[in-house]
């Protein structure tokens, strides 16, 4: 490898380490809680739907015991974000569940909070800065 090479290689990893993991967009590690009317979200889903002309893919991050983290691609883009949250908490319950391989006993959930926080019409709204620490918690009401 020549010092060309060398150079190229060392400002690429700059530009990674600086947080440019999504083709050169600037993003954030997004971390927090999830709750429901103050309640822990067993699983779900978490999305950061680009919105106002912030520029990026939606980025998103599984819920497990009421926490989530998105690292993907170097996380969120920084900028104004719509969260989506599929809530879902455990019945008790054992179900079974067929994978296309075998039957297994997994714990029944059901979709918790109002179904508007889960699509499009979330009005939940998230700054993504660099100057952040990253976290973000989201509480949504109950229904």
């Amino acid at each position: 490898m020549g010092p060309a090479a060398g150079w190229t290689l060392a400002v690429l990893a700059m530009a990674l380490a600086a947080g440019c993991g999504q083709g050169g967009l600037e993003s954030k590690v997004v971390h927090g809680t999830v709750t429901v009317g103050g309640e822990k979200v067993d699983a779900g889903e978490i999305r950061f739907v680009p919105v106002d002309g912030t520029p990026g893919p939606t980025s998103v991050g599984s819920i497990v015991d009421g926490r989530y983290k998105i690292d993907a691609r170097g996380g969120v883009p920084l900028g104004k974000h719509r969260v989506e949250v599929e809530a879902r908490k455990k019945t008790g319950r054992q179900v079974e569940q067929y994978d296309g391989f075998e039957t297994s006993l997994v714990d029944e959930t059901v979709r918790v909070g109002p179904e508007e926080y889960a699509g499009d019409e979330s009005p939940l709204v998230k700054k993504v800065t660099a100057a952040s620490d990253g976290q973000i918690d989201i509480d949504i009401p109950a229904e």
